[in-house]
């Protein structure tokens, strides 16, 4: 008998400055979650640490829909289950909470519904219900992912890239930024010129990236058009965080997601003394190395015999 099943889901950063909606990096802070089948009428949610305050204990958890609906698609039906969930990741700060959670949700359905979903097919449902996969895509694989998700065929494809061998610092505001507020900032249409402009930037920073040369990757991100500059006026302290880390010769300064945390990009050498001086500088945010995780999600199941 099935007893327990244990998910440990990475949180993301996504764009890396002009990678608008298609690239995206997984980071090694995580969604932890216990699911278990329970006696009763319906599903139990229970949230420990400071990131779930506040976020629903029964059936309107937003886990729960994901869940039946993938349910519901699949034609299953999945047990009563108590979920417990511990976070590192803090919400609506633009490291992909929402996603961990919509990724953690697909695989409890597949779990407890057996049905045996590979992980190709797992990513075409988180697209389908996020809509670009540069959060969900690195949360369920791991290390640097560019993409597009076709809307017409709803089909989504990927490619994979070497991690950077650099070092990330990323600043935390302690105030949110809901992802629809950031959206609502950005125009509805962008000339030809611009788009032209913009694609050939990211283009050359993701080129940039494969042959290592941060210094071109650096110079790239930080000259996004599509959605940073009407998204800065959001953020508090980003032009001097910017300015401050290119003091200590950072590759680039841009927003992580929608905001508001900033990431960093910068060499390994000048990390940490960067780190201390954001920390002393911007005491308001919280500044911490991050690492990159390689691995994607990490699933655990416990029988009860």
């Amino acid at each position: 008998m099935k007893n327990k099943f244990s998910l440990k889901v990475p949180a993301s950063t996504a764009n890396l400055g002009c990678g608008f909606d298609s690239i995206g990096m997984a980071l090694n802070k995580f969604l932890y979650i216990d699911a278990q089948p329970i006696r009763a009428k319906q599903w139990k949610f229970r949230h420990e640490g400071p990131h779930l305050q506040g976020l629903p204990e029964d059936e309107t958890n937003y886990i729960y829909k994901i869940a039946q609906y993938v349910a519901n698609k699949y034609d299953v039906t999945l047990p009563m289950l108590e979920v417990k969930m511990y976070s590192e990741i803090p919400l609506a700060r633009g490291l992909g909470s929402s996603a961990s959670a919509l990724v953690a949700a697909l695989y409890i359905a597949n779990y407890f519904g057996d049905i045996e979903l590979s992980k190709y097919e797992l990513l075409q449902l988180a697209t389908e219900i996020e809509g670009h996969p540069d959060n969900v895509a690195p949360t369920i694989y791991g290390g640097l992912v560019v993409g597009y998700h076709n809307s017409e065929t709803n089909i989504t494809d990927v490619a994979h890239i070497d991690i950077p061998d650099v070092d990330f610092i990323l600043t935390i505001p302690q105030y949110e930024l809901e992802t629809k507020k950031a959206r609502q900032a950005l125009p509805e249409y962008l000339n030809h010129k611009d788009a032209v402009k913009y694609s050939a930037i990211s283009n050359t920073m993701i080129s940039a990236l494969i042959q290592h040369n941060y210094e071109l990757a650096g110079k790239m991100m930080e000259q996004d058009g599509l959605h940073e500059p009407y998204r800065q006026h959001l953020i508090e302290h980003f032009t001097e965080i910017k300015q401050t880390a290119h003091e200590y010769e950072a590759y680039a300064t841009v927003m992580s997601g929608a905001g508001p945390t900033i990431m960093t990009m910068v060499k390994k050498e000048k990390s940490g003394s960067l780190v201390r001086a954001l920390r002393q500088q911007f005491p308001n945010c919280h500044s911490e190395l991050a690492t990159v995780n390689t691995v994607g999600v990490e699933t655990e199941v416990f029988y009860k015999y």
